[in-house]
């Protein structure tokens, strides 16, 4: 093999070498930032911060050092055919996955918005120019197999910490890529959370005794735990968890105005899971349910007192459902602060969910 033309053939592996390298780091650090920031937490996430980019950093130093030994070596042998399929691949996936990630919409979709935006052409240039540099090392990687038979090659050989840096580099890197594939497919996890609260208002100075449903756990067919944390926040009032002819309630025995609140973290749940668990729970003396509208019985022992009730689970992806009383009055026919009667009556809890990112 001409000089000359090895020469040429470790310019092209070594700058796609640093440079698939340095997209690699690019490309991992950017998905590592967005699992961060993502609302849920992804599994595995800290091993992945360790494994890809140590793995990344150290493939590209060793891939170097093998070109660099092979350089001085010999005049014929360009590198073994296994680091240009190592240089070759650092180079051409995250260029491909750059360039995928932001020519796909607008081809499937048509959307040419982004087109005139700098922050759509500088990822897709910096993506180009990987899969040019990765086809020159495809082609100079072919070229290496012309001449695997070239007399000595097998007899050169890099110091041994040089390749044994190599092969755990390798593995560094793959096991980092099958952990992240694996957190990816399983999907996130949501640290789920539920809060109860209760505002009071007695209208008057006398003692005022209200009874208010309390939050189910349908799965165990029981007063929700969250209950075990609920405290008065505001004002003062006494309170218990009683039995009714209605079922379960909250009495609550005030003078004045007062706010009773609970929160309570669920742990961390799946997208299926956080699902369920959004939906398991319901409240206690339910009259009916109609649709998203739920009627529940409360009790006053004077009139004039208001009431409102807000129950919240949050399974820490992107859903927020929430019950909360609404009612009317003569000058607003949607309010949270319902006015209560001196007996049992229904009250209406409006559900509604409401979905972030």
């Amino acid at each position: 093999m001409k000089r000359g033309s090895k020469k040429s053939h470790l310019r092209i592996l070594k700058a796609s070498n640093i440079y698939g390298g340095l997209l690699s780091l690019i490309t991992v650090t950017t998905y590592l930032l967005l699992m961060f920031l993502f609302p849920g937490t992804f599994r595995y996430l800290p091993i992945q911060a360790i494994l890809l980019p140590s793995g990344i950093i150290s493939v590209t130093v060793f891939s170097y050092l093998h070109l660099s030994y092979y350089e001085k070596a010999s005049d014929e042998v360009v590198c073994p055919i296994s680091i240009g399929v190592l240089i070759t691949l650092m180079c051409l996936s995250p260029s491909l996955i750059i360039t995928a990630h932001f020519t796909i919409p607008v081809l499937r979709y048509g959307d040419i918005l982004p087109l005139p935006e700098p922050l759509f052409w500088i990822p897709f240039i910096l993506g180009n120019i990987g899969i040019v540099l990765g086809a020159l090392s495809m082609f100079a990687m072919l070229r290496i197999n012309r001449i695997r038979k070239v007399p000595g090659e097998l007899r050169l050989k890099p110091k041994r910490w040089k390749t044994k840096g190599l092969w755990l580099s390798i593995a560094i890197l793959t096991a980092g890529v099958i952990i992240a594939g694996a957190s990816v497919l399983s999907g996130p996890l949501g640290k789920t959370e539920v809060a109860y609260d209760v505002r009071l208002d007695t209208g008057t100075s006398e003692e005022t005794t209200i009874f208010l449903p309390v939050p189910i756990d349908e799965s165990i067919r029981e007063v929700a735990d969250v209950m075990n944390e609920l405290n008065v926040v505001d004002g003062t009032a006494d309170w218990e968890i009683v039995d009714t002819a209605h079922g379960k309630a909250l009495e609550v025995r005030t003078k004045a105005k007062c706010v009773l609140s609970a929160e309570k973290e669920c742990g961390y749940k799946g997208w299926e899971e956080g699902d369920e668990w959004l939906y398991s729970y319901n409240f206690s003396m339910l009259q009916r349910i109609n649709r998203n509208d739920y009627e529940v019985w409360v009790f006053a022992s004077t009139a004039n007192a208001t009431l409102r009730i807000r129950l919240s689970m949050d399974d820490g992806i992107s859903n927020l459902l929430r019950y909360i009383s609404v009612g009317s009055t003569p000058t607003d026919p949607f309010t949270y602060e319902v006015p209560l009667e001196e007996e049992w009556q229904t009250v209406k809890l409006a559900r509604s969910l409401m979905c972030y990112d």
